[in-house]
């Protein structure tokens, strides 16, 4: 086998960030190897260390491809979009991994907050990514229901039941989380604030 010279730019980091992606999605995180990674990947193994040189790096770049991809998904979805109720539900859903790439970001989402309780490093890109996503549910949710006296255990609330769609959703599938039973539980949530809108 000839060796494949290690790819710059940002185009090979993402090429390889989405072989992660996919190792992860569709093997687990036993599966996640710098050599399982460039095989699915097409490069050598330099060429991944060179980008991702250790186990917890390649998380965290799985992770850092999964927030490209959510970014890009929601900004097509709230285009136009003027209702600041519609424009929670989009993002409650795009969050709660209830599209048709969910199953993959919510897998790697789930290695991502595991790895996170054991390596400080994930741990504080968890911490300070969560407490964003909390900000942003919490201002979606004060425009959305502006009579409501929203708190920000209101956001908390609704992120741990979008976290643990996505989390359901990553480890059975449609099993016993399909989207439409997401969105219903979502629904009901956000519910509680309908009567003060």
């Amino acid at each position: 086998m000839t060796s494949v010279p290690p790819p710059s730019g940002n185009g090979a980091r993402e090429g390889i960030a989405d072989a992660v992606l996919r190792v992860l999605a569709a093997r687990g995180t036993d599966a996640l190897s710098v050599r399982n990674v460039a095989a699915e990947a097409g490069v050598s193994v330099g060429a991944v260390q060179h980008h991702f040189p250790t186990r917890a790096k390649l998380i965290v770049g799985a992770m850092d491809a999964v927030n490209d991809r959510f970014r890009v998904r929601l900004g097509a979805a709230l285009t136009g979009v003027v209702s600041p109720q519609t424009r929670l539900e989009i993002f409650c859903h795009e969050l709660a991994a209830l599209g048709p790439n969910g199953r993959d970001d919510a897998v790697v989402w789930t290695a991502f907050a595991s790895r996170a309780a054991t390596d400080p490093e994930v741990g504080s890109i968890h911490e300070r990514e969560w407490a964003r996503i909390e900000d942003a549910v919490f201002t979606l949710l004060t425009d959305a229901y502006p009579r409501a006296d929203i708190e920000q255990d209101d956001a908390a609330v609704v992120l741990a039941v979008l976290d643990g769609i996505a989390v359901a959703r990553g480890s059975e599938g449609d099993g016993r989380m399909p989207p439409e039973r997401g969105r219903r539980l979502i629904a009901a949530v956000l519910g509680r604030f309908d009567g003060h809108s």
